[in-house]
């Protein structure tokens, strides 16, 4: 998808499938590489790769989020980077806003020769 932002989510190994099916629901967003249990300095953690033309999955994702914490009655968090290590924000940290402005501004996109 040429143009689209390249945005690297992080979370709950539990919680892969939720947050795939989420990211993906609005149109906006695919997973183009996601492992449900990956290991990054010694933490589990699922990964999702995504490319996003807009950030109306963001929203959804949040409230989601929220619900599933609320159902649940577990506390998680959602993290969100950039070139896979750069910390941009999360949802326990960051309102939905802010985190858009953030990865509107810094994260990279996909060029027309990548998209090729």
């Amino acid at each position: 998808m040429p143009g689209a932002w390249i945005v690297t989510i992080r979370s709950v190994p539990l919680r892969y499938d939720e947050l795939r099916r989420v990211v993906e629901s609005t149109g906006e967003a695919r997973v183009y590489f996601g492992e449900a249990l990956a290991y990054l300095k010694g933490e589990a953690v699922a990964l999702l790769r995504i490319e996003a033309t807009g950030f109306g999955w963001l929203e959804a994702l949040h409230g989601w989020w929220q619900q599933a914490q609320k159902r649940d009655g577990i506390a998680f968090d959602v993290r969100f980077y950039i070139r896979d290590r750069e910390f941009v924000g999360s949802f326990q940290r960051d309102r939905v806003e802010a985190l858009v402005q953030r990865l509107r501004e810094r994260a990279p996109r996909v060029s027309a020769s990548t998209a090729a």
